[in-house]
C-alpha cells in the first residue's frame, strides 16, 4: 500500500476494491478505512494550510469554541488510551509486546479480555474524535496539530494488532502519520525543552500533558 499524496485517490479507488472484501468484512469497514483516509489528506491538507498561511488572519469565535470542545473530547480520550496502553504494558519493554501477546493468547483471563475490549472501543473513539479535528481548524493550532499526528501513530498501531485483517492498512497509515509529524517537526520551530516525540519522553502520559 502507497499512500503517496499525489496518487493516492487513484490508488483507493473504489473499483478497485475486491468485492470478496465487501463480503467478508462489511461495507462498515470499509467505509471506516476511508474514513480514516480522509482524515489523513485533512492533516495533510492542515499542514499545507499552515506552511502557506498569511501572516494575519481572523476567524469567528463560534470556529474558535467549537474547536476548543473538540480539543477538550480529545485530550480526555487520549488520557484514557494512554492510561490503558501503560495498563497493558506493566513493567513490559514495551506495550506493543504485550498486546500481542493478549490478542494472540486465547487463555487469557476475563479482566485481561475486559481490558482488550475498552482499549478497542477507546481507540475507535480516538479515531473518530481525530476525524472530527481535523475538519476544523487545526491548522491554527500547529503544536496541538503535530501532537495529534504523533499521537495518531499510537492508535494505529494498536489497530493494527487489533484488527489483524487490516493490519497492513494500519501499518502504512502509521508510517504515514511519522511522516507527517517529521514534516511538521520542521516547520514548528521547538520551545526550550518540548521533545520531538511522544516516544521520546518517558511516558506517552509526559507527551500529553505537554499539551
Amino acid at each position: 500500500m502507497n499512500f503517496n499524496f499525489e496518487n493516492l485517490y487513484i490508488e483507493y479507488d473504489s473499483d478497485d476494491i475486491p468485492y470478496s472484501l465487501y463480503e467478508i468484512h462489511g461495507v462498515n469497514k470499509i467505509r471506516e478505512l476511508s474514513r480514516q483516509l480522509r482524515t489523513f489528506l485533512n492533516y495533510k491538507t492542515a499542514m499545507i494550510q499552515y506552511r502557506f498561511r498569511p501572516k494575519t488572519a481572523t476567524y469567528p469565535d463560534r470556529v474558535e469554541e467549537k474547536y476548543k470542545e473538540t480539543e477538550r473530547s480529545l485530550k480526555q480520550l487520549a488520557s484514557k488510551f494512554i492510561r490503558l496502553l501503560a495498563n497493558i504494558r506493566g513493567n513490559s519493554f514495551s506495550y506493543e509486546i504485550e498486546l500481542e501477546r493478549l490478542v494472540f493468547n486465547q487463555a487469557y483471563d476475563k479482566i485481561r479480555k475486559s481490558l482488550l475490549t475498552e482499549l478497542k472501543d477507546v481507540t475507535q473513539k480516538l479515531f473518530t474524535t481525530i476525524h472530527a479535528l481535523s475538519e476544523q481548524e487545526i491548522h491554527l493550532h500547529p503544536k496541538f496539530l503535530k501532537f495529534v499526528a504523533n499521537l495518531t501513530q499510537e492508535a494505529c498501531t494498536v489497530f493494527k494488532i487489533l484488527n489483524n485483517w487490516a493490519s497492513g492498512f494500519y501499518e502504512e497509515l502509521r508510517v504515514n502519520y511519522v511522516q507527517l509529524h517529521d514534516e511538521l517537526t520542521l516547520l514548528i520551530p521547538e520551545e526550550h525543552a518540548e521533545k520531538s516525540t511522544v516516544r521520546k519522553h518517558k511516558s506517552l502520559e509526559e507527551g500529553l500533558r505537554e499539551w
